[in-house]
């Protein structure tokens, strides 16, 4: 797993901004966990239509260390 801070400004609807954190990637960019500006925003994004529990577990292990709530994760039904 590969940790890495990038940081990036994006933009959500034409003039809101936020910031874009890309966290942690897998080895064959596959995987990626993106922090927002704070601890309200979190992304686990994958090129797949799942992502590996392994890598889930690493990402939300970063996460619980950077200091989100894991009991506030959405997750979604591809």
């Amino acid at each position: 797993m590969t940790k890495i801070r990038e940081a990036l400004k994006v933009s959500f609807f034409g003039p809101f901004y936020s910031g874009y954190n890309v966290v942690a990637m897998d080895p064959a960019y596959e995987n990626v966990l993106v922090f927002g500006e704070n601890t309200d925003y979190i992304w686990m994004l994958s090129r797949n239509k799942t992502m590996p529990e392994s890598v889930k577990e690493k990402f939300m292990k970063i996460a619980k260390d950077a200091g989100y709530d894991l009991n506030r994760l959405v997750w979604t039904k591809q």
